[in-house]
């Protein structure tokens, strides 16, 4: 048996790594597909320039808050420090969220702690591009 083994490590090993991107592969998009059904909207605030490596990855960080928590993450989008950005959250899960950078932000007066309903949005989006969007990650 440990013959059989030593000789197949190869293909075993091929076979686990399928296995395992096929699972994070169904996941994710599992999760984007929750999001296109339970989102939410509120606003990002880029917190970084964007940086080459570090703990958070490539491109710039940006931070969101739904029921006064904060969430972080980072894009690999160049994107200005300072600016906000409209985005698109899963109301279950709000850390399954995209940054929709085609929506900068300007200036609202307040956002709701658990985020708007698309109807309730105080700018004009078009749901059918951010779809689009969501389901393209």
């Amino acid at each position: 048996m440990k013959k059989i083994i030593n000789k197949n490590f190869h293909l075993i090993l091929i076979f686990i790594l399928a296995i395992i991107i096929g699972y994070w592969y169904l996941n994710s998009l599992s999760s984007l597909k929750n999001l296109a059904k339970r989102q939410k909207y509120t606003t990002a605030l880029v917190i970084s320039d964007w940086h080459h490596k570090d703990t958070n990855g490539v491109g710039v960080d940006y931070e969101y808050f739904v029921n006064n928590r904060k969430y972080s993450n980072t894009i690999n989008l160049d994107l200005r420090k300072g600016q906000k950005y409209l985005l698109v959250f899963d109301s279950i899960v709000p850390e399954n969220s995209v940054l929709l950078d085609i929506y900068p932000i300007n200036n609202f007066s307040s956002v709701p702690i658990n985020g708007w309903k698309i109807n309730e949005l105080p700018i004009k989006v078009d749901s059918t591009e951010i779809n689009g969007l969501i389901l393209d990650k």
